[in-house]
């Protein structure tokens, strides 16, 4: 996997500020749009047209699946009562699961490439994480045998790239997963990318989020101490990726030290972590960066949001630059006026978590107006070539539901990242 001003309270004032009703009748608010139906409609048979199984069509043109948003679909279907479809999507993933726990991050239908693996570690915490909460909605269900495997398949992939190095510095931290892209200039000096195999040896800040959230979860259903040990090492080596600068996690950590980008799932779902933690000093800051740090605004719409990074160059390497640096919308992040609506219900969460109910409610209410008929919102509302585009998106849309379901919840009742 792998982002203001209140409209509601803009309308307060508006309405305070104008004739009585009986002169004036204020225009009734926008009714929302259910995006189940897109939800649903994303959802394909796998691994053959005649299975029960299903997984996430992210990108209808080129057929493309991703089983990190066929993982939140599991969690949107669960909140919504829909426990047989979620069991579906769930045999879908353990079908596509490799002997060694690893799940393809994507792939085009009708199946992944097996001569290279793609893989990413946090992608397959999620997915052990949806399993996990199939479990524990209910007793019952045709795929929890499924279920199960699929999470103790994921934790085994994930366990066996933690590393365990006193005094590297990403000791106890679960390293990337495989396979890296690299670009090149084909014939007609136009960029490609060429997937190459490499065990990936950095590790990601938020892959490590997921997989704390992911262990501790499978910890608590099975009983075993394995899991919370694996969970704890992971809190130990997030808590050391602190950058007292930033007031932030960092984006990543190497055996040379953090890589101090900053980046927005780092201090927003870098902040719900340490929240569950107990760190709520810290908690409390990394909240407040990502939602003053990572500010945007879509021009087009008006919808205020959140961009995936507070700055640096839009993409990254030199031949990138110098192919598409001419086109690119805006040369550094700082400049870029554009919204991610992933990324922003994750500010949202944090927000919540950080006991600021209101702004967390500003900001879902605030991604509105990119709402489609359909029920979906856009990846983000600017494309930037090899990192966004601006399609309908599974898992921003998944995102919004998992976050406005939270909000609507007692405060002491959590279902999703509890503390």
């Amino acid at each position: 996997m792998i982002r203001r001003a209140s409209i509601a309270g803009v309308g307060l004032l508006l309405a305070c500020a104008s004739p009585p009703r009986s002169e004036v009748s204020a225009p009734a608010p926008p009714a929302k749009v259910d995006p189940m139906p897109f939800l649903r409609g994303a959802l394909v048979p796998w691994p053959d047209a005649g299975a029960r199984g299903r997984l996430a069509l992210t990108d209808p043109e080129s057929r493309r699946v991703a089983v990190y948003d066929s993982a939140l679909v599991v969690l949107v279907l669960i909140r919504r009562g829909a426990r047989e479809e979620a069991g579906a999507v769930i045999e879908g993933l353990r079908a596509l699961q490799q002997p060694d726990g690893s799940l393809p991050f994507s792939f085009v239908l009708p199946r992944p490439d097996t001569r290279i693996a793609y893989v990413r570690s946090g992608a397959v915490a999620w997915v052990g994480y949806a399993a996990i909460e199939y479990l524990d909605a209910e007793r019952g269900g045709a795929a929890r045998a499924e279920a199960l495997a699929l999470a103790r398949g994921a934790a085994r992939y994930l366990l066996a790239r933690q590393v365990g190095a006193e005094g590297d510095p990403r000791d106890g931290l679960v390293r990337g997963g495989e396979g890296t892209y690299r670009y090149e200039l084909d014939g007609r000096r136009r960029l490609r990318e060429r997937l190459h195999p490499e065990d990936i040896a950095w590790t990601s800040i938020e892959h490590n989020v997921d997989a704390y959230f992911f262990f501790r979860a499978l910890a608590r259903v099975t009983g075993e101490e394995a899991y919370a040990s694996a969970a704890e090492r992971v809190a130990r080596g997030l808590a050391r990726a602190w950058s007292a600068a930033r007031g932030q996690l960092a984006r990543g950590v190497s055996a040379s030290g953090a890589d101090d980008v900053p980046a927005l799932d780092c201090a927003s779902w870098g902040s719900i972590f340490l929240s569950a933690t107990g760190d709520r000093d810290r908690a409390e800051t990394a909240a407040s960066v990502a939602d003053a740090g990572y500010a945007s605004r879509d021009p087009r719409t008006g919808a205020r949001g959140h961009r995936a990074q507070g700055r640096g160059p839009l993409v990254e390497g030199e031949l990138m630059l110098q192919v598409l640096g001419p086109t690119l919308p805006a040369r550094d992040w700082s400049a870029l006026d554009a919204v991610w609506p992933e990324g922003s219900a994750g500010v949202a969460l944090a927000a919540w978590r950080a006991g600021r109910d209101g702004r967390a409610r500003e900001i879902l209410d605030a991604l509105e107006p990119l709402r489609a008929a359909d029920g979906s919102v856009p990846t983000s509302t600017v494309e930037i070539p090899f990192v966004f585009d601006t399609r309908p998106s599974v898992a921003g849309t998944a995102w919004i539901e998992l976050v406005r379901f939270e909000l609507e919840r007692p405060r002491g009742a959590p279902t999703f990242w509890a503390p």
